[in-house]
């Protein structure tokens, strides 16, 4: 009778180990297309993961019958979600219709009650006034016709404000002003139509992407993250049928063996032998996260030489025509900054904060000296 009693308690034991870390199995990224956006940790795609633990309150993601990643914000509407850059926490974002300059037209562009903001660089944001122009005007700036609000009647113009007033005081005799905003002044009008950006700060996962881990939620607390190891983040990338197989596989020898070790020793107990001891069972804790790097103080960044990049748009390397950090091509009269240990170099207003926060090199990840 004794022996039956633990074999029950023996097999409720193992089960207890075996189905919680069935469920509390990593979360793989998902996607709405071939080609579309990875979602993970902090973001994930609504009814594609299994587990609602898979992302962070305010990053959920969707799909739309056009197999396009969709973020919904409560003021603003749907928007397309083409990339997003989880070193620099930031997304690249276009309106469903493919006309952003009418959201700025019609301020209709609010992140309230969101984890994001407009992503300003260090050049802040200035007053543009959107002007209405007959097809007669002639217009010296064709790259500042906003043509998905154009027709082949009039012309939807924008410009900076102070470019009315003086000293420049430009005339449009044949345009009406329709309206003035205010617009981050790093965009360019000529791509806006392209899409453009925004950012995060909560939660703060750029430690584990500098180490090339994955980041989740730590097990129990529903806001506190933690970044994933080595092991953990490789067995992410398995399928759940994958992994569900592994551990039968594994979890189904290890339960007859244990059987069988309770039931030797049990029947030791029955003939009067003492019973050797079995090895306490131990479960391993998780490290905790590595100490955040902290970055580079004012003066050592600017010992990084800078480089303005003039109309020839010649680049130290002419293969490497991008930033790693933004992702944008570099223009011409763009200012990069090198970083000499390793040669890399990127725009200078993205490396400048990126070594502000962290004290290597956003590519190859070498230290830098401080």
């Amino acid at each position: 009778m004794a022996t039956l009693e633990i074999f029950n308690i023996s097999i409720l034991f193992l089960f207890s180990l075996f189905l919680p870390h069935r469920a509390a199995t990593h979360c793989n990224g998902s996607k709405c297309s071939i080609d579309g956006p990875v979602a993970r940790f902090p973001f994930q795609i609504r009814n594609n993961q299994v587990s609602s633990n898979c992302g962070y309150p305010g990053f959920d993601l969707s799909c739309n019958n056009q197999s396009q990643t969709i973020i919904t914000f409560p003021s603003s509407g749907d928007f397309i979600v083409q990339s997003i850059s989880y070193l620099a926490q930031i997304l690249y974002i276009n309106g469903t219709d493919n006309c952003m300059p009418k959201r700025f037209l019609h301020r209709d562009l609010s992140f309230e009650d969101t984890p994001f903001f407009i992503y300003l660089g260090f050049d802040g944001t200035k007053n543009y006034t959107f002007f209405n122009c007959s097809s007669d005007q002639d217009i010296y700036w064709p790259s500042r016709i906003i043509s998905c609000l154009s027709t082949e009647y009039y012309k939807v113009l924008v410009l900076p404000t102070s470019w009315s007033q003086p000293p420049y005081g430009i005339k449009l005799p044949n345009c009406t002003v329709i309206s003035t905003t205010l617009v981050p002044s790093s965009f360019e009008w000529e791509e806006i139509n392209q899409g453009f950006t925004l950012a995060w700060d909560v939660p703060d996962c750029s430690y584990c992407e500098v180490r090339d881990q994955s980041c989740g939620l730590k097990k129990g607390k529903s806001s506190t993250i933690q970044c994933l190891h080595t092991a953990d983040k490789a067995s992410s990338g398995l399928s759940e049928a994958a992994k569900f197989g592994i551990m039968v596989g594994v979890g189904i020898p290890g339960l007859l063996f244990f059987v069988w070790l309770v039931l030797h020793f049990c029947n030791k107990t029955v003939q009067g032998q003492n019973p050797q001891p079995i090895t306490e069972l131990s479960t391993l804790t998780s490290q905790q996260p590595s100490t955040v790097i902290k970055g580079l103080d004012a003066s050592t960044i600017e010992s990084y030489p800078k480089t303005q990049l003039g109309e020839s748009w010649e680049l130290p390397k002419p293969n490497d025509n991008s930033c790693p950090i933004c992702l944008s091509e570099y223009k011409s009269k763009e200012t990069l900054r090198t970083i000499t240990e390793c040669n890399h170099y990127f725009h200078a207003s993205c490396v400048d904060e990126w070594l502000r926060m962290n004290a290597t090199c956003p590519l190859c990840r070498n230290p830098q000296e401080k």
